[in-house]
């Protein structure tokens, strides 16, 4: 690697670490992890998102600002660059998509365009990813799981990234992955240290407990909360309620989810259906003891009409489920309509 580009790289992790002691972030800085889960589920660690219409998204997450706090990998940049974030808060609690997000820093912070950055994903480049790697994590611990992360990752990274690429430019969305200024935006968020990562669980006691904590500390609140489909694998108890309470989610933050279950559309030929909440009213969802589990509230959000699949849900459960009640009246209204013209015509002929 050419000296100047190790220069560069060492100067910037420099300032990265300086950046964490601004006292706004300082808390951020210090986000305890959860405990790692007994089991993951399939046994299987998700390096790339298999959610293929995120372009869903767009509209909803453009321009929030504020805290992005999500989970997963890969998608998270590309919402997070339209949201315009103010800083990232990626969590996941596979210690591995941790470790792949310590990937993600380096190449960040090393590739100045999204060409570069796609470049260093490459086969070819391992040599040199590896050695970013090396010189970017001196704590031995953090360095050995960014390795491991490489060795069994970065082909799926490196197909998933240009899948992308492919899907974004046929939505007609600007991806970092090619946009120069979504992708300086991000870059810029690493530059600045503004990009935390952290082993956490959303149904366990520390993180996103902390998260709230921070943001309130830094008069902060959260533009996008982002939960993929993990709900679908856990009930709402107590301590994720409890969680979800902590964060600063107003009528202004987006809470954006997917979920494969059965009983509510799915895009066509895929396996997940895509939703977008606004935070008041997942808070108020969530204080609710009916709702018991994420599948017990979408099926009360309505369809966009843009797409099938896409629900949007901006109202507490008492309104929702007074609007479902009288849709489903007037759908058997206008049906009893209909059985009793084809009466009356049977009537006629005879």
């Amino acid at each position: 690697m050419p000296v100047m580009r190790v220069l560069a790289l060492v100067t910037l992790l420099a300032t990265s670490v300086a950046a964490a002691s601004e006292p706004a972030l300082a808390s951020f800085a210090q986000l305890p992890a959860d405990p790692a889960p007994p089991e993951l589920v399939r046994d299987s660690h998700y390096w790339i998102s298999n959610e293929d219409h995120l372009e869903l998204f767009h509209d909803s997450v453009k321009d929030k600002g504020g805290i992005y706090l999500g989970v997963g990998s890969d998608q998270n940049y590309l919402l997070g660059a339209w949201a315009r974030a103010e800083l990232f808060v990626l969590m996941d609690f596979d210690q591995s998509i941790v470790d792949l997000h310590r990937i993600y820093r380096v190449v960040f912070l090393a590739a100045e365009t999204p060409q570069e950055f796609l470049r260093l994903w490459r086969r070819e480049s391992r040599p040199e990813l590896r050695r970013l790697i090396e010189e970017g994590y001196p704590d031995r611990k953090e360095r050995a799981g960014a390795l491991r992360a490489l060795g069994t990752a970065r082909g799926a990274v490196e197909r998933r990234l240009d899948r992308v690429v492919e899907q974004m430019a046929k939505a007609s969305l600007p991806c970092f992955l090619v946009d120069a200024a979504e992708y300086a935006h991000i870059r810029r968020l690493y530059q600045e240290n503004k990009v935390f990562m952290v082993r956490g669980d959303l149904t366990a006691r520390r993180t996103v407990s902390a998260v709230g904590q921070a943001a309130a500390q830094a008069g902060k609140k959260v533009g996008v909360l982002y939960l993929s489909n993990a709900e679908q694998y856990f009930p709402y108890d107590a301590q994720y309620r409890n969680n979800i309470r902590a964060l600063p989610l107003d009528e202004s933050s987006v809470v954006v989810r997917t979920s494969g279950q059965r009983g509510i559309s799915h895009v066509k030929g895929t396996y997940y259906h895509y939703n977008t909440q606004s935070g008041s009213s997942f808070v108020a969802w969530l204080a609710d003891a009916k709702t018991r589990d994420v599948r017990a509230m979408l099926r009360y959000a309505p369809d966009t009409g843009k797409a099938r699949g896409l629900s949007r849900l901006d109202t507490g459960p008492t309104e929702a489920r007074e609007a479902l009640k009288q849709k489903l009246l007037e759908k058997r209204a206008k049906q009893r309509g209909r059985q009793s013209s084809r009466t009356r015509r049977s009537e006629v002929r005879r």
